[in-house]
């Protein structure tokens, strides 16, 4: 309020106490209102983001998100956003090798590609999170997709068996990504994949053999 009667304009009462224009117009017109100030960004020790960086390497699988919860799970204090900051040069670097990819070719038949999207719908009023079990034929690029409410375990396996249906086929080969529903583990020094139970049995029933990307390697598919 001093410095509006000393001239100045709610643009610049804005910019020099760090609010938004209208906070000030609203301040203006009524002293009693509160000026909510953004707080400083609150940044990761050097200890937390050696920690973030490991986990996004290892066991998160390059989730920012996961990061967050297995740090929160330690007893570490952090927001998605301080994770993202953290994990920057590394995310980086991952699109940097993903962008440097080649798809390679594979032959009719021989592999067919599955990955669970989600989208916002809305339904009978009420915004639904929707997932999409996404199969693509590597060979032809068909595509087919079907919607779920969840990505369990039985989503993977009912979706991949009505895209065998409507392809009207089984591929040699399922190549798929490092989702828990299909992949308990990969060993980091031989990259061998331990793939669930239940997706093996899967696989087996339907004479099909699992496959799963390199972690942050999805344009292999």
């Amino acid at each position: 309020r001093l410095l509006h009667e000393a001239g100045w304009g709610a643009k610049s009462i804005a910019r020099e106490v760090a609010v938004a224009r209208n906070t000030v117009r609203r301040y203006l017109r009524s002293p009693q209102a509160e000026v909510q100030v953004r707080p400083a960004r609150r940044a990761l020790d050097a200890e937390a983001c050696s920690q973030a960086r490991e986990l996004f390497a290892g066991a998160a699988g390059g989730n920012a998100v996961v990061v967050q919860q297995m740090l929160e799970a330690q007893g570490v204090e952090a927001s998605v956003r301080s994770v993202q900051r953290a994990v920057a040069e590394q995310r980086r670097q991952a699109r940097a090798a993903a962008l440097a990819t080649v798809r390679y070719e594979t032959a009719p038949g021989e592999q067919m590609q599955i990955d669970f999207g989600e989208k916002w719908v809305d339904i009978a009023g009420d915004p639904t999170r929707v997932f999409l079990l996404v199969a693509v034929l590597s060979h032809s690029r068909r595509l087919f997709v079907k919607p779920f409410l969840n990505q369990r375990s039985d989503d993977w396996r009912e979706g991949i068996a009505a895209a065998f249906r409507h392809f009207g086929g089984v591929p040699r080969t399922l190549l798929g990504d490092n989702a828990k529903a299909l992949v308990l583990g990969r060993d980091r020094a031989s990259g061998a994949v331990t793939f669930h139970p239940t997706y093996v049995a899967f696989c087996r029933d339907w004479g099909v053999q699992p496959r799963a990307c390199g972690p942050y390697r999805a344009r292999t598919k």
